[in-house]
């Protein structure tokens, strides 16, 4: 297993198991490493998980549009997680097909 699989690896597992501020230790090492913008978003869910409370979008005229757009922006970091998990879970079924050979 790379470093890199690693990290991710382990930042999903405590993701999973609710330990958002060591899934956030571990997100931020990796876009430290990787990319911000890979992980810009994951560390964004962890630390509104951390808080307690929805992501606030810039100051708009109209306060009802934060709200729908809090909730969008919510919704939209909750389906990158889940993809991330995706992802992650076929790069590990593929690396033991791989090994298998």
């Amino acid at each position: 297993m790379t470093t890199q699989t690693l990290l991710v690896a382990q930042a999903v597992q405590h993701y999973r198991q609710g330990d958002y501020k060591q899934a956030l230790k571990h997100y931020q090492q990796a876009a430290a490493k990787y990319g911000q913008h890979l992980f810009k978003a994951n560390v964004q869910l962890c630390e509104q998980k951390l808080n307690g409370k929805a992501l606030q979008p810039a100051a708009t005229s109209l306060p009802q549009a934060n709200t729908s757009n809090s909730h969008a922006l919510a919704q939209q970091l909750e389906q990158t997680q889940q993809l991330l998990e995706h992802y992650y879970t076929r790069t590990q079924e593929l690396e033991y097909q791989l090994q298998d050979r």
